[in-house]
Formats: C-alpha cells, sequence, structure tokens
C-alpha cells in the first residue's frame, strides 16, 4: 500500500515548519481574541498588530522553506547526474 503524499512529506527545514506551526497558533488565537473585542479598541489593535506580524513572518519561512527545497532539489540533481 503506498503512502499519501502527506504521509511521506517531509519539510526541507523542520525548524522553519515547526516555527510557522506556532504562528499559525498565533494568528488563531489572535482571531478568536479578536471576536470577543470592541473594533477598533486599542487592544483590538494591538491583536491585528501581533496576527498580521505572525502572518508575516510565516509567509517569509514559507518562502525560505521554498528555496531551500529548490537548491536541495539541484543539488540532488547534480549528485544524480555526476
Amino acid at each position: 500500500m503506498e503512502k499519501s503524499n502527506r504521509e511521506s512529506y517531509q519539510p526541507t527545514c523542520l525548524f522553519a515548519h515547526h516555527l510557522i506551526n506556532k504562528l499559525s497558533t498565533i494568528v488563531g488565537s489572535c482571531d478568536l481574541a479578536s471576536e470577543q473585542v470592541e473594533p477598533g479598541t486599542e487592544y483590538a489593535k494591538h491583536l491585528a498588530f501581533i496576527r498580521n506580524t505572525a502572518k508575516q513572518i510565516a509567509r517569509e519561512l514559507i518562502v525560505h522553506q521554498r528555496q531551500l527545497t529548490e537548491a536541495s532539489g539541484k543539488e540532488v540533481q547534480k549528485h544524480l547526474v555526476a
């Protein structure tokens, strides 16, 4: 029986993968907390800032992971051709 792509997926940078997961938790927590806050208050603005910062860092880490995946793929190809 074949493993699904999800089961066989191994991120190139496990540390970045874990950070992205933690940042996703921060984003989700901010979403939940913002539902309990009056819009436009200082607290709501701080939550939005934290949420947006976490999302931006996660996006940057995803780009970094893709670059590492591409670079490691090229290294493997180089060794296969040699």
